[in-house]
């Protein structure tokens, strides 16, 4: 129940208590995994090939043990056909099987991306163009999967293949849903082969479109409509729902221009449920570099405002890019500046890197979160006005948590939560207590997420 005491909003807490694992709200119908099994890293991990440098192994080394101890799980990186076959038929593993031994032995799974053209495969010559045979690349997918059979489970065919040449294009000269469609259902047929238990997931596509190449929704309807088929070829679906580029407004903005994250992943369920096909979604790339008009405050707020609003999406997995600043960064360029942390050359636990907010927001949410699954919104119940109260609960235990924070654009609000039985958690984990009236604390929900924890 409500009532309203000096312009306050008083929430009946005892309706939360009462109800056993449920606050008293009608749970949402999807069934929710655990929120810990949500968080994956796009990243770069070059560092990682080669055990005869000792700095850049102490680096891949840093890198693994950062990422395990914030909470994540996946780890996207390349597994790039030049590299691996750069003669025909001929096949090198031995700096991939250093990057796979680090991620593994931290602890960490791996979600391979086969990226990218062979210039032997291509009439141009160029690493960059998609192959001119698309049973070359299938071939080297089925090398890959049969090496890592039992190692490696899931494998994301290409990159961004909506985008061309302008730009980021990684499909040059014009993405083509017909020439990508065959790719992913030969690769598939081959990975299937070499690892019956793999998991294969259409490229994740940029939502943004840029020039003349297709909005990511767009181009998932045209191979799902020249395939009709793929649903047998395909695990789960990727995409990438950037906030145009370069990323700088809040997951929430919406304008004519800008679509808000909710959005782009409704387009993409759209998509999907036009051609039937029911598949996990996966966001294999987000985030928003530390660049002005972006501080890391907001970087660290919209990173936790929008893992949140993935997880209510029903978005199985959820990888942000990237791990730490790039190298040109002297040069003011955007894409330098999209890390967790700032960018030194040799990171070690000699030598770390600084972290920016969003890293401690990251591992905190992760930490205050774990064992916990989403269950339902309770935002109505404290008659929040584009604000959020998200409530996740244990299935493990009395464990429950409710996330409070407003949307962008939305006011400061104040609701009554009682004093019993809760801790307080800012968005860098550092316990609080809101001030007290009564019996109740007087908690204010700003952009900037909190936690309420009642063991």
């Amino acid at each position: 129940m409500y009532f309203i005491v000096r312009g306050i909003i008083v929430f009946s807490w005892s309706l939360f208590i009462l109800s056993g694992c449920s606050p008293g709200a009608k749970s949402h119908p999807v069934q929710y995994g655990p929120f810990s099994g949500t968080i994956g890293i796009s990243t770069h991990l070059d560092m990682c090939k080669d055990p005869s440098n000792t700095a850049g192994m102490e680096a891949c080394t840093y890198q693994l043990q950062q990422l395990k101890s914030a909470g994540v799980v996946y780890v996207r990186t390349d597994f790039t056909w030049s590299q691996i076959e750069p003669q025909q038929g001929r096949f090198d593993f031995t700096g991939y099987d250093s990057l796979v031994n680090a991620i593994l032995g931290s602890g960490l799974q791996i979600d391979a991306i086969l990226d990218y053209g062979n210039a032997w495969a291509d009439a141009k010559g160029s690493n960059s163009y998609p192959p001119d045979d698309p049973q070359t690349f299938a071939d080297f997918a089925y090398q890959v999967a049969l090496h890592y059979k039992g190692r490696i489970h899931s494998y994301e065919i290409w990159n961004e293949e909506n985008t061309g040449s302008f730009g980021l294009g990684f499909w040059p000269p014009a993405p083509d849903p017909e020439a990508y469609g065959l790719l992913l259902e030969d690769a598939s047929r081959q990975i299937k082969s070499a690892d019956p238990g793999a998991r294969v997931v259409f490229g994740g596509v940029l939502m943004k479109a840029y020039g003349l190449n297709y909005t990511g929704d767009t181009f998932i309807d045209l191979v799902l409509g020249l395939y009709p088929d793929m649903s047998n070829y395909i695990d789960a679906v990727a995409f990438h729902p950037y906030m145009n580029y370069p990323p700088s407004v809040a997951p929430e903005f919406s304008s004519t221009t800008q679509l808000s994250f909710d959005q782009m992943c409704d387009d993409v369920k759209a998509a999907l449920k036009k051609h039937g096909v029911s598949k996990p979604l996966w966001i294999t790339e987000i985030g928003w570099p530390t660049y002005p008009p972006v501080d890391e405050g907001m970087q660290a707020r919209w990173l936790v405002r929008m893992y949140l609003e993935a997880v209510e999406q029903g978005i199985e997995s959820v990888y942000w890019y990237d791990f730490i600043d790039g190298t040109g960064c002297s040069v003011p360029v955007q894409e330098c500046y999209f890390g967790l942390f700032d960018y030194i050359a040799s990171p070690s636990f000699a030598t770390p890197p600084q972290p920016k907010q969003a890293f401690s927001a990251l591992k905190a949410m992760a930490t205050i979160l774990s064992g916990t699954s989403f269950d339902s919104d309770v935002s109505s119940r404290f008659k929040l006005i584009g604000a959020r109260a998200m409530y996740f609960t244990s299935a493990d235990g009395p464990r429950d948590v409710w996330v409070f924070f407003a949307e962008h654009g939305a006011p400061p609000q104040t609701v009554s939560v009682p004093m019993t039985g809760l801790t307080f958690y800012d968005i860098s984990g550092t316990t609080f207590t809101p001030p007290g009236t009564g019996s109740a604390y007087s908690l204010t929900v700003t952009t900037s997420p909190v936690y309420a924890v009642r063991l």
